[in-house]
């Protein structure tokens, strides 16, 4: 029988190592996706990959009615379990992120926010990540500010390019999503700072929620309340599909006469940019659920990821997709080769190239894009 000293320091011991006492079990992780658009879709597909090579036990629920409140609902059933997962992941909604991190952390359940910003409303009030509620463990966003200010400097260099910038300005509409995005707000930011900085000069900013149906709808109008609009500012691809569709039957050529750029790095917006039709795509945030997951898991195993980010808190660039490098992009798109990846060269638990260093989320991501870029070119390769 082990002596009252000897129990007590293991005691302390256990107490104390945080993750490293779950490092046998296979964490369990629910994911609460906002809706079940394309782009979602992607987002799960993405984070089942990695997580079966990662052995964690995840649960993808879609909110249909992609509302905040069904969302916050959402939250609720899964926390009410008798048997909870370990680890909440979702994506920060405007007015309801408080609620949902404070309801995880009174039911004992570790959360991580992703995909937005965190709500300025939340962060005057809980802060950031393990300041005011410890179970908080961390956040992971892309640059949509950063973003929004690309997209604008792309479209107007092509559009010099091109010859379409014959004079002071160029003229802009934009598409923007729903008033209870973080990533609309940030994108807006972005668009408005680069478009008084710039030449190009904003006619308008409306709202169409993300819906392709209804971008093309507020297009037509947009097109003929200004005949000499150049370029279309759009805060998703879904949008940008439905501007283009939009142009054609307003007579314009996208592409040649009208430029169009979007975000997500959706299929169908890839396709659109091999066709010349679509400018750009920023993308590469579809990865950021699994880039979580991958977070999550090492937390889980004892490596915490505070050396890689002090605040827990991490941010990562958006990449463009051009017809010069769209193929690239589909390959990092194509979930066969999502499969024929193994995530755990990426992990930092264990001998791997990744544990062996401290990166940051932009070279994580880096790796992973690079790896899944040449994936089918060491396919076709090994075949011939």
């Amino acid at each position: 029988m082990k002596s009252f000293p000897a129990r007590f320091l293991i005691g302390f011991l256990l107490l104390f190592t945080g993750p490293l006492a779950d490092a046998g079990t296979r964490p369990s992780v629910v994911f609460l996706s906002p809706d079940d658009s394309r782009f979602w879709q992607l987002v799960a597909g993405f984070m089942e990959s990695v997580a079966e090579d990662l052995e964690v036990d995840l649960e993808v629920q879609y909110d249909r009615e992609s509302h905040r409140f069904s969302y916050l609902r959402m939250a609720k059933d899964v926390l009410a379990r008798e048997e909870k997962p370990d680890y909440l992941l979702f994506m920060c909604k405007e007015h309801v992120t408080e609620s949902m991190l404070r309801l995880a952390d009174g039911a004992g359940v570790k959360t991580f926010t992703f995909n937005t910003d965190v709500p300025d409303a939340a962060r005057a009030s809980i802060g950031m990540p393990r300041t005011v509620l410890s179970g908080w463990l961390g956040h992971l966003s892309p640059d949509n500010i950063a973003a929004g200010r690309v997209l604008v400097t792309l479209l107007g260099k092509q559009a010099e390019q091109l010859g379409l910038a014959s004079g002071p300005s160029i003229p802009m509409v934009a598409l923007s999503g729903t008033l209870d995005s973080s990533a609309t707000k940030d994108r807006n930011g972005g668009l408005l700072a680069a478009a008084v900085q710039q030449r190009s000069e904003l006619m308008q900013l409306v709202y169409a929620n993300w819906s392709g149906a209804l971008a093309r709808e507020k297009t037509e109008v947009l097109l003929k309340r200004y005949p000499n609009t150049v370029s279309i500012w759009s805060a998703s691809d879904g949008m940008a599909l439905g501007a283009i569709e939009a142009a054609r039957n307003a007579g314009r050529t996208p592409g040649k006469d009208l430029l169009v750029g979007g975000v997500d790095w959706e299929p169908e917006a890839l396709e659109s940019i091999r066709q010349g039709e679509l400018l750009v795509s920023l993308g590469r945030h579809f990865m950021g659920g699994g880039l979580a997951l991958l977070l999550l898991h090492d937390y889980h195993h004892g490596q915490d990821f505070g050396d890689m980010s002090p605040d827990y808190v991490f941010r990562y660039k958006l990449e463009p997709a051009t017809r010069g490098n769209v193929e690239r992009v589909q390959r990092i798109m194509d979930s066969e080769n999502w499969s024929a990846i193994d995530f755990r060269r990426f992990s930092r638990v264990g001998e791997t190239e990744t544990g062996k260093t401290v990166p940051d989320s932009d070279a994580v991501l880096d790796a992973i894009t690079g790896a899944l870029a040449g994936q089918r070119a060491d396919t076709v390769a090994r075949r011939e």
